[in-house]
């Protein structure tokens, strides 16, 4: 993409120069004119995509030059930049049909935002001229092109997909063999159930496309979606820039919220593989749905539901995990862990909409009586935590909007350390024993725990071994073992993610190890618990 800006001052143009990431947005080229003559012989010599241009100008001012621009260059899209916010420059932008408006000065991220949304205009401009080219058996729409040959990416047979990314090329998506795409298959239970589903196939498109942006899953990244045979869409999310698509969970779940806001009168469950290479993408493809036959997560993969018949109607829905287990995860020191589910409570609860106040209010409370509790076990007055520059009054008053509700959890974590560091053991033994709870979710050795309270590996292991009667690394084990087993009772996260959590790698070996102390595998462990569970509901919490 090439970027042309038009500005008179220097030293504005310097400092866009400066403050703005151009490589970051996938600019390649980017040009600079002091006037309107110049921006011309730019635009006659270069390609130029997108103009950003200031109206008070020397000679010719910016809105004539736009409007000679775009007679010559009728796909350019123009930006007007000006220092005076007057309504009527914007609709004479309007009637020359100017992608936006920017008020001088304005933030470098201000820029950056315009410039962005510019880019994704561009590039599904492209896409769409690409498209029409192609020819009049195209002229069905992309969305039927797409299902005829998206398929074929998953096949086993080399050249079916090598056809099927040389035709993606062709019209417009920017796919490799070694480039990377993130895979996810999402089901809809009355579409998949049903060809006479009160939701079509497009409607169900259109709302993943919505909610992938209402995720900031955009431009750079492009997503391409198709149904499978087994009626379920095939999503795969890959970047136009960069070998990998670099999506994080928490974008995934946000997008996952949306689309079940969307969706809300249907239930929807959604496995998110792993990012690997379009030529692998066979392999990855049936990996995951070998995991939707056996109703569970494999390694490594993923999996989120939303059920209306079971879904509460406000924010607190986006409260996840008992009480208890967030008490016994304090008690236990598993702080990080704490903090991962506040915040994926607390950006889950932002995304809401108009229930958001109110779920911030029942975080709050969940945080009071989890902390309160937590300080009167330890004979500590609460009100003597405070000080000036945070407040009893402050605390109270945090759930009114989401930063200073972190800022009051932060607080009372650290008060929280505070005491358990006044409180420290006596002894060595001791001192590790807290150590391992400390740092429960990371793969500790046995010298890690050796290093930490000053002795040779050699000699405190016969020492804890004394004192204690079990090897210290049977002890690490044990509490990663119970630790599973806490989160397995109380989270609806995948086995796989639980033994990433506590620092397993190796899914199958982390199972082995559940099973040589329990008996039961993990996912057997869970099973017979919510068996229990409906058994007798009124003895689970």
């Amino acid at each position: 993409m090439n970027v042309l800006f038009v500005d008179d001052q220097i030293s504005v143009l310097e400092g866009i120069a400066a403050g703005i990431s151009f490589q970051e947005l996938g600019i390649d080229v980017v040009r600079y004119a002091t006037g309107a003559e110049h921006a011309m012989d730019i635009m006659r010599a270069t390609p130029i995509d997108v103009m950003l241009c200031d109206i008070e100008m020397p000679g010719e001012d910016g809105l004539h030059l736009i409007s000679r621009a775009q007679k010559l260059y009728p796909e350019l899209i123009t930006i007007i930049m000006t220092s005076h916010a007057d309504f009527e420059y914007a609709q004479v932008g309007v009637r020359l049909g100017c992608f936006e408006y920017i008020v001088q000065p304005a933030p470098y991220e201000v820029i950056e935002g315009v410039l962005r949304r510019a880019l994704q205009h561009c590039y599904e401009q492209k896409k769409r001229n690409q498209l029409y080219k192609v020819g009049k058996w195209m002229q069905t729409g992309e969305m039927e092109l797409l299902d005829r040959v998206a398929m074929n990416l998953f096949s086993s047979d080399a050249s079916d997909v090598q056809a099927s990314m040389e035709l993606l090329n062709l019209i417009g998506y920017a796919v490799s063999p070694k480039k990377k795409a993130q895979l996810m298959i999402l089901s809809v239970g009355q579409f998949r159930k049903t060809d006479q589903s009160i939701v079509t196939e497009k409607e169900i498109h259109k709302a993943i496309t919505n909610a992938l942006k209402q995720a900031d899953i955009s431009y750079p990244l492009v997503p391409l979606s198709t149904v499978d045979r087994h009626r379920e869409f095939v999503l795969l999310v890959f970047s136009t820039l960069q070998d990998d698509p670099d999506l994080n969970v928490n974008k995934l779940r946000k997008f996952f919220d949306c689309l079940c806001h969307a969706m809300e009168q249907d239930s929807v469950r959604c496995y998110v593989g792993q990012a690997v290479c379009f030529d692998s993408l066979h392999g990855e493809y049936h990996r995951v749905r070998d995991s939707i036959r056996e109703k569970g997560a494999g390694s490594g993969i993923i999996r989120l539901d939303y059920d209306p018949d079971r879904a509460p109607s406000g924010a607190s829905d986006y409260i996840t995990g008992s009480g208890a287990h967030w008490r016994s995860l304090l008690a236990a020191g598993q702080y990080r862990m704490l903090m991962n589910e506040f915040d994926d409570c607390l950006e889950r609860i932002t995304y809401v909409g108009s229930h958001a106040s109110r779920g911030l209010c029942d975080l709050h409370q969940r945080m009071t009586h989890m902390f309160f509790t937590y300080f009167y076990d330890n004979s500590l007055d609460v009100h003597s935590l405070f000080q000036d520059q945070f407040s009893y009054y402050d605390y109270m008053n945090s759930y009114s909007n989401p930063d200073a509700l972190r800022e009051a959890m932060y607080f009372m974590m650290k008060k929280v350390k505070e005491l358990n560091t006044s409180q420290a053991p006596r002894n060595d033994v001791e001192k590790a024993k807290s150590y391992i709870l400390d740092n429960i979710a990371d793969a500790i050795t046995v010298k890690d725990v050796a290093d930490h309270v000053g002795l040779s590996a050699e000699y405190f292991t016969k020492l804890f071994k004394k004192e204690t009667g079990q090897s210290i690394k049977e002890y690490i084990t044990l509490m990663k073992v119970e630790a599973a087993k806490n989160m397995l009772a109380h989270s609806n996260i995948s086995v796989g993610m639980v033994a990433l959590e506590l620092g397993y790698s190796n899914f199958s070996h982390f199972s082995q190890v559940f099973r040589k102390y329990e008996n039961e595998t993990p996912s057997e462990y869970r099973a017979r618990l919510a068996d229990e569970k409906r058994k007798n509901p009124e003895a689970a919490e």
